[in-house]
């Protein structure tokens, strides 16, 4: 072997292993990135506003009319609070800040929820105002989280009983 095929061999090694390189530290950035999103989520969410807004949704008869709701200021301002925390975390989905995975984790759950029972105001909202930008990125977050999720948790069957043999 000349002198010039070992440097040839030698140039395409260091390429090779600085694409390695470079690969395996994307991987490591991004999973970096999505841990940050999920703790910069779990932190937004773990508000006594939140707290408290949640419960009043969850308590929301499903087929409340949107003249109903509209008419109750303290269930239209729990609803409004947690339907801006979706919309921020819809956007968040979607711009691939935060993996669908974690928000389906994290607040699928209410997302789904709170989408079913702030729908009828959100249309009713739509048409009034002729646009179609009201709650759009939390419309969206519900839609992806019923169409692409294979999460083992639902409303049916919550995180104790589908990671109950879990370990760390």
């Amino acid at each position: 072997m000349d002198l010039s095929t070992i440097a040839n061999v030698a140039t395409a090694l260091t390429v090779i292993t600085g694409v390695a390189f470079g690969l395996i530290e994307m991987r490591r950035a991004r999973r970096e990135r999505e841990e940050r999103a999920a703790f910069a989520a779990v932190q937004a969410l773990m508000t006594p506003e939140w707290m408290s807004s949640s419960m009043i949704v969850a308590a929301i008869p499903d087929g409340t009319t949107a003249a109903k709701l509209a008419n109750d200021p303290r269930k239209l301002e729990a609803m409004l609070k947690i339907a801006t925390i979706m919309e921020g975390i819809g956007y968040s989905v979607f711009a691939r800040i935060v993996p669908l995975s974690v928000a389906d984790d994290l607040v699928g759950g209410m997302a789904r929820i709170a989408w079913r029972k702030f729908q009828p105001f959100v249309l009713d909202e739509r048409e009034r105002t002729g646009t179609q930008k009201s709650w759009e990125w939390f419309q969206w977050l519900a839609e992806q989280l019923d169409r692409h999720t294979a999460s083992r948790t639902n409303l049916r069957v919550g995180a104790y009983v589908a990671y109950r043999n879990w370990k760390p």
